[in-house]
């Protein structure tokens, strides 16, 4: 997939509050992505842009503007969980993060039609776990740790309808230890689609966000 626009609802806990907003976006490889809350009237709110290894944040209302490095810690700022850019990308494109691995180990789980393929980093450090189910076609859940036991993380996919000769996911939730954090509910999703020049540029000069 080299392109993508999607429509939904975003849940995002704030502050320890569950805020939900209808919700736009697009992504183009090799990883830039645009995502946009919308008002009450269809207005956007706040735009989110992921361009190379910057993000930028940009409040309308208040007409400002924020940007930093695209790392986990700083992501974590605005999702509640340590999520790799590239991670964020793979969620609104409809597909399922897999994060870099030397090897793996597949087994059956404890329920019947589940398997679950574990990936290891170069020493044996546990990085990702994945749920597959129906005959290797869907991922129901995966758990992603940092290497040495701990998890960062778990998103689970569900309601996984056919988008033009893929099997995509229109619902996800990702959850923290505390319980979910994010969801993303698909109401639409096109592939391959025409992104407007200017689409992940700024329309603001930034201040400083996380630099770290």
């Amino acid at each position: 997939m080299t392109s993508f626009r999607g429509i939904g609802k975003l849940s995002l806990m704030v502050n320890g509050e569950r805020q939900t907003t209808r919700v736009v976006w697009i992504g183009s490889q090799p990883g830039n992505l645009r995502v946009e809350t919308l008002g009450p009237w269809g207005q956007p709110d706040l735009t989110f842009l992921m361009k190379g290894s910057r993000f930028y944040l940009y409040a309308h209302r208040e007409n400002r503007c924020f940007k930093g490095k695209a790392t986990a810690r700083n992501l974590s700022r605005l999702v509640s969980v340590p999520v790799r850019a590239e991670d964020l990308f793979v969620v609104f494109s409809g597909q399922v993060p897999v994060l870099p691995y030397r090897h793996a180990k597949m087994r059956r789980s404890e329920q019947k039609s589940r398997w679950c393929l574990s990936l290891y980093k170069r020493w044996g450090g546990l990085v990702e776990r994945m749920w597959i189910a129906d005959g290797g076609k869907t991922v129901e859940r995966v758990e992603v740790f940092d290497g040495r036991g701990n998890l960062h993380y778990t998103a689970g996919f569900n309601q996984v309808k056919e988008v033009e000769g893929l099997w995509v996911p229109h619902g996800v939730v990702i959850s923290n230890k505390q319980g979910p954090v994010l969801s993303l509910q698909v109401e639409r999703l096109w592939t391959e689609v025409h992104i407007p020049e200017g689409a992940y540029t700024p329309q603001l000069s930034c201040g400083s966000g996380g630099g770290s």
